[in-house]
């Protein structure tokens, strides 16, 4: 079974490709033709390159094939690659398009970065109307189901979360969840009692600090 779809899901196998025996002259006005301003190049059915207008225009007015170009050498992703995988090595695809090979490393369309990008967001919520909330926390005492415990008790719905170090050189880590929840102040002031450096951005937070100032309020003049 795919540990994720999502290659797959958005491969573009229409997408036009050239050869490296093809004519510059005639790539050229195919590109333009079609208004796309990047296309694989393959070598047999392998990609080796990716060609745009820049590259060709130049030669134009010769009778030069593709391979006859210095094009610097391009990568492709496998069929079935998580889009995980494939962010972490985003800078090998400087295009929006990014070349995908089946099994054998044969090429089989394309992938739109624009479509990874929209997945990525769509895991972690992160078009949605969500908190998103940092804590900082010694990586020697992490336990992360006892932290989203918390937070569960304080009736707050985790989406997502993620880990990355406090400081390059520290111990520590922050964990950063997008949450939906619907008392924010209440979780805020539950979660420092716990000692966490906690930041956080909210949709609501202007109406939660103004509402919070209101209830100081009322609780000074009910002490007087």
């Amino acid at each position: 079974m795919l540990l994720n779809k999502c290659v797959e899901d958005n491969l573009d196998t229409s997408f036009p490709f050239f050869l490296d025996d093809d004519l510059v002259v005639n790539v050229l006005f195919l590109m333009q033709e079609k208004g796309v301003e990047c296309v694989p190049l393959l070598h047999g059915r392998k990609v080796v390159a990716m060609v745009t207008l820049l590259d060709l225009l130049p030669a134009q007015q010769s009778r030069k094939r593709l391979m006859d170009l210095k094009l610097e050498h391009a990568s492709s992703i496998g069929l079935h690659e998580h889009p995980f995988d494939i962010v972490g090595k985003m800078d090998l695809f400087p295009y929006p398009l990014i070349p995908v090979s089946g099994e054998g490393g044969d090429y089989v369309g394309v992938l739109q970065k624009e479509a990874l990008l929209e997945h990525i967001a769509t895991v972690f919520h992160l078009r949605e109307e969500c908190v998103t909330l940092e804590l900082d926390v010694p990586s020697y005492d992490l336990k992360l189901s006892e932290i989203i415990a918390t937070l569960e008790k304080n009736d707050a719905t985790v989406l997502s979360c993620g880990i990355y170090p406090a400081a390059p050189d520290g111990e520590g880590l922050v964990l950063t969840f997008r949450l939906q929840v619907h008392d924010f102040y209440r979780l805020v002031s539950n979660l420092k009692k716990y000692g966490y450096l906690i930041r956080y951005s909210s949709p609501f937070s202007e109406k939660d600090d103004e509402m919070r100032e209101k209830a100081l309020e009322f609780i000074r003049f009910m002490d007087m």
